[in-house]
């Protein structure tokens, strides 16, 4: 009697460290499939709309604010429109450079597509 206690309770300890693993194993397999990626790239910017913040116009630079992959950025803007940009107006960046975004008014942005 006391040796079949014994071994089942070594079979119970032996099924719960292989359950144990078994988990442990199929979490990170999961886990590696999974890419999380928060860093935002020039190419992720590019056709997105964004609000003026600080105006501007070709002559000078102002600023922009948009939210992507969940955070609210604000980028110095420049553009090449002859024409003044006031808080407040929607834009689209058209390119990146120097960790300025180029962008243009709505209208030109359907143009340009």
């Amino acid at each position: 009697m006391k040796n079949q206690i014994l071994m089942l309770a070594l079979i119970s300890v032996a099924v719960g460290i292989f359950g144990g693993m078994l988990i442990v194993l199929l979490v990170s397999i999961f886990r590696k499939r999974q890419v999380i990626n928060s860093l935002v790239s020039p190419q992720d910017l590019l056709g997105l709309p964004c609000t003026v913040e600080i105006p501007f116009d070709a002559n000078s630079r102002g600023k922009v604010r948009l939210n992507i992959k969940g955070s609210n950025l604000e980028l110095v803007a420049r553009t090449e429109e002859s024409r003044e940009f006031t808080k407040g107006e929607k834009v689209f960046i058209i390119g990146m450079e120097n960790n300025q975004v180029w962008v243009v008014s709505k209208s030109s942005f359907h143009y340009h597509k």
